[in-house]
């Protein structure tokens, strides 16, 4: 499902859409019809909706099916400007990028990832990897919000979504992660869990790549960087990269020296992210040795 919903979009006008996107419409004086959420499979389409359809949808009859559904609009390419597949609803009509799109996505969403905390690992085993940093920011008191592809996790709830995940899905579960209260977000970076350009207008604060033993950042960097704009995400100057070290290490083997060394490296990892946002040692060794004495 690619929708984001009205209880979890900010509302933007057919004006706001041309302004913003360089639109153009048939629909001159539609300028204040207002969109409540927007999809990109018929499905998903709801009242209120901005229907971008996919290549098996440009034609007449799922413009005429999304509008019987109650979409508000529909964009379309450029390329069918002349086909006539106008319906009584307002059509759009222009080729927005990848990075168009994810900034569609997160300006209909309310823009969720400038409100919580987010942590990106890329790599073969991201999203494993990704479930133990969530475990360790949980044990440190925050509400997490979890993306992978075996289960994506809202606090305790579970929600079941079609993957690989679109930059519409991504928004629209950060919405659904900030609506729920969530304070920091890990997402498992690999092919299984996204498509391309998904990670586009997320801003990410803290991440690493999944690689065995103790990292270095200028040997990391290029890597992460090639990884991270496959999915449409940018290290920014605000953005933090993590490696395990010497003392992440040490910190891992201390909590627990029985774990076996996948299992002790993904600690080390985790430990070192959550450092680079910034959270003290003393705190974390504290909640580590709590967790300890409770399993």
């Amino acid at each position: 499902m690619s929708a984001l919903s009205e209880a979890s979009t900010e509302h933007l006008t057919i004006a706001d859409l041309r302004e913003r996107y360089g639109l153009t419409t048939n629909a001159k004086f539609a300028g204040k019809v207002t969109v409540t959420s927007i999809a990109d499979d018929l499905k998903s389409v709801m009242p209120g909706a901005l229907f971008i359809p996919g290549p098996q949808d440009l034609n007449a009859d799922a413009v005429a099916q999304a509008e019987e559904q109650g979409a508000y609009a529909v964009l379309l390419p450029t390329s069918v400007q002349d086909d006539g597949l106008e319906g009584s609803i307002p059509v759009l009509y222009g080729d927005l990028s990848a990075e168009e799109m994810g900034r569609l996505a997160s300006d209909m969403a309310g823009h969720p990832s400038n409100s919580v905390a987010v942590f990106l690992v890329a790599g073969a085993d991201a999203v494993e990897q990704g479930a133990d940093l969530a475990e360790l920011l949980h044990v440190l008191g925050n509400p997490v919000g979890q993306i992978g592809y075996r289960h994506s996790v809202s606090l305790e709830r579970h929600l079941v979504e079609e993957y690989p995940l679109s930059a519409i899905d991504v928004q629209r579960i950060l919405a659904v992660f900030v609506e729920d209260g969530a304070s920091a977000v890990v997402i498992g970076a690999d092919d299984r869990t996204l498509s391309p350009g998904a990670l586009e207008s997320v801003i990410t604060d803290v991440c690493a790549l999944d690689e065995p033993g103790i990292g270095d950042e200028d040997a990391i960097r290029p890597s992460l960087k090639e990884t991270l704009e496959r999915y449409g995400a940018k290290l920014r100057e605000r953005t933090h990269i993590a490696h395990r070290t010497v003392e992440s290490d040490d910190m891992a083997h201390h909590y627990d020296g029985q774990l076996d060394p996948a299992s002790s490296g993904r600690l080390s990892l985790a430990i070192a992210m959550v450092m680079k946002a910034g959270v003290r040692k003393g705190n974390i060794k504290s909640a580590l040795r709590v967790s300890k004495e409770m399993s």
